[in-house]
């Protein structure tokens, strides 16, 4: 019998989240009432005036192959969208159409580094960029930040490492929420333009945001790529959609990577997508619900001792220093899990060396259930 070996680019971690919303998963088809805010999904469905399209053509329109960077026509409406949202002037031709961000992000490294770069990303981070990475053979480099930055990058920080040849910042970030102003991405602009460091730039939370909005790094570093998506602010996850923002010699080498590997991105994801830019209403009141969920969620956990988080700008997500009640987050996951059916992620997804010391609470779900979790764990905690 032949032997074969698995490849060393697969043995990667798995994902918590995931995992905690199949443990999940299995206690509800019990009968069990869980509240889930362990993965970051949005709790509403795609806006009507999308579905309501999607019905006129659903049995009219033919769903077969496009460009391998997505319709032109979407590739216009989200160069509109710059010009409406950023007042940016974005070339259509600078813009490359995704199966989501996850797969713009792995051809964004696949475009730009080679196996043993080294690129920067300040933990706690999104674990699926840390997995990328390693499998893509790229040297991770975890830049250690605080509290008191929100965990985003400086200058500051950026000096403490060397030979970077990329820098990966979120904002607002995952799990943090957390965005990082304009005044520290300019600092940190003209550090990577003089350091040759490429920034890659996760946007996708961009338009959940609650005191100020986010800038883009489009506005500060014409070399830098920007990572842009449906699922998020649009509200569009099971779409599979997103977008890239990069110079145009790095979108025609996307362009082929994509014809190699994808083809195209889903053609009726696209149809609805050129669509969603018609009416952010619905959207915009999506974020004032996030906004009221994050004010709850807040207010009762200060009130039980737990008021060591970043500073939850954006997203839906809030991090939380669980010391004052746990000494593991991993165990006191399981604990809300079982005990009060409380779906949460702990931090050891998103930080190796301090995520025992925090979890993950995403409130995107409806106001009353993220009323009725709060409760459930205040209660539980006073026990």
């Amino acid at each position: 019998m032949v032997d074969f070996n698995f490849s060393n680019r697969s043995n990667i971690l798995p994902f918590v989240a995931m995992e905690m919303m199949q443990k999940a998963n299995l206690l509800k088809s019990k009968g069990i009432d869980i509240i889930h805010m362990d993965v970051g999904e949005p709790g509403f469905n795609t806006p009507s005036h999308v579905l309501n399209y999607l019905k006129t053509i659903i049995t009219k329109s033919n769903f077969g192959y496009t460009e391998a960077l997505g319709r032109p026509e979407l590739r216009e409406a989200i160069s509109s969208h710059y010009k409406y949202w950023y007042k940016l002037n974005v070339d259509p031709e600078c813009i490359g159409v995704t199966i989501g961000a996850s797969s713009a992000f792995v051809l964004c490294l696949l475009a730009v580094f080679d196996v043993g770069d080294k690129v920067g990303i300040m933990s706690p981070y999104y674990p699926a960029y840390i997995n990328a990475l390693k499998a893509l053979g790229i040297k991770v480099v975890v830049l250690e930040g605080d509290i008191d930055n929100s965990y985003q990058p400086t200058v500051s920080i950026l000096k403490n490492y060397s030979n970077l040849k990329g820098l990966i910042i979120a904002s607002p970030a995952n799990p943090t929420g957390s965005i990082i102003n304009k005044s520290n991405m300019l600092g940190i602009s003209k550090w990577c333009s003089k350091n040759n460091i490429r920034i890659i730039s996760d946007e996708i939370y961009h338009g959940i945001e609650y005191e100020n909005r986010s800038n883009t790094f489009l506005s500060l570093n014409k070399n830098s790529i920007v990572i842009n998506s449906f699922s998020k602010y649009f509200s569009m996850t099971g779409w599979r959609l997103g977008w890239i923002v990069a110079p145009k010699e790095i979108i025609s080498i996307i362009e082929k990577l994509s014809m190699a590997c994808f083809l195209c991105p889903p053609t009726i994801s696209q149809m609805a997508a050129i669509k969603v830019f018609d009416d952010y209403s619905e959207l915009d009141k999506n974020v004032s619900i996030y906004k009221k969920n994050r004010d709850l969620l807040v207010n009762v956990f200060e009130k039980i001792g737990l008021k060591n988080y970043a500073s939850p700008d954006g997203a839906f997500y809030l991090y939380v220093d669980i010391t004052t009640i746990a000494n593991d987050s991993s165990s006191l996951a399981l604990s809300l899990l079982n005990d009060i059916g409380i779906s949460s992620t702990p931090g050891v997804d998103f930080d190796k060396k301090l995520g025992k010391n925090f979890i993950r609470f995403s409130y995107a779900g409806s106001t009353k259930r993220i009323a009725e979790a709060s409760q459930r764990i205040k209660n539980w905690i006073k026990k």
